[in-house]
């Protein structure tokens, strides 16, 4: 269920989990009306790691764990981050997410939209009753996201795009959410000052580790194990960092690209013949050992061993 690594010794975070499952399925279901019902939970019964409220959850333990806020922050993270799917797979055109049809393709482009700002609208609700800094953190992590998603779409198939531009760019689409979960739960079980920014410092490097490994899953991973198909960013004139990275040291490619091509065999030959595959591991790897000794001032603790172990995971997926 979740992309944090618990041990025998870690239950604490089954039982944190399964508590948010039921605010999950509780909040997006709640519709009377069964197609609303429907559609709003369809990601949440596919799966999917849970990473940001479990997130949330292991850094609450730096403080009062247990908080009902605490869950209420993390299923309105989860909610957002549910809605934002909802919202790219209608903007990437993407047939299948988690192994299941993509909500669009399910049940149309209006449902699917429609659908995506009800959970919005679903985790503000919650966050609002989580009170304090809750509702703050995630307008700030919304506005982030969308505002990362528009500079994006404006960077579309533009082969010359800068690679610091693109990693400035999913700080604010991918890492800013990782952040807001590591604030989330600092904030709803009372972590301040250097404890707290040494988390949310963490969060965001593990965000941007995490996005990177993702790019590279979308060229190289396996479609069974990512529930998703291979190329699809390419196909969609998303250039991500390998791809950048390649178009910078090969001028045919970044020609080609600019002049169509999008054949994930034929890139794929210049990722690899230029390294681009490898250095862009190698930041993600950069920016994971960031996210790690962002927590080096921080206790020993059984939370914090699973914040660690989280790094190694992530970092971990690429084949």
């Amino acid at each position: 269920m979740t992309g944090l690594v618990a041990g025998p010794s870690e239950q604490w975070l089954v039982e944190d989990l399964l508590r948010v499952e039921d605010v999950l399925a509780t909040t997006a279901g709640g519709s009377s009306h069964p197609l609303t019902a429907e559609a709003s939970t369809h990601l949440i019964k596919a799966g999917g790691k849970r990473l940001r409220p479990a997130l949330v959850l292991t850094t609450s333990r730096a403080g009062r764990a247990g908080e009902r806020a605490t869950d209420l922050a993390a299923a309105a993270l989860e909610l957002v981050h549910l809605a934002t799917l909802y919202h790219d797979d209608v903007i990437d055109e993407t047939e299948t997410r988690r192994g299941v049809p993509t909500v669009h393709a399910k049940w149309g482009l209006q449902v699917a939209v429609l659908a995506g700002d009800y959970l919005f609208a679903c985790g503000c609700g919650l966050g609002a009753e989580a009170g304090g800094e809750v509702p703050g953190i995630l307008s700030n992590a919304i506005a982030n996201v969308c505002e990362g998603q528009i500079v994006e779409s404006e960077a579309l198939e533009n082969a010359q795009r800068a690679p610091s531009e693109y990693i400035a760019t999913i700080k604010l689409k991918t890492a800013s959410l990782f952040a807001a979960a590591c604030e989330l739960g600092s904030s709803t079980s009372g972590v301040e000052g250097a404890t707290r920014a040494a988390l949310a410092d963490y969060g965001l490097n593990l965000g941007i580790a995490f996005q990177l490994v993702d790019d590279l899953l979308d060229l190289v991973g396996d479609p069974e194990l990512t529930g998703k198909e291979l190329g699809t960013d390419l196909r969609e004139g998303v250039f991500t960092l390998p791809v950048l990275l390649a178009a910078q040291r090969d001028e045919r490619l970044a020609h080609d690209l600019d002049a169509g091509l999008r054949d994930l065999e034929v890139v794929l030959k210049s990722l690899h013949a230029t390294g681009a595959v490898s250095d862009t591991l190698a930041e993600a790897r950069g920016y994971g050992k960031a996210a790690s000794s962002a927590l080096s001032g921080l206790p020993e603790s059984e939370w914090r061993s699973v914040l660690d172990k989280t790094v190694e995971g992530v970092l971990a997926q690429v084949p």
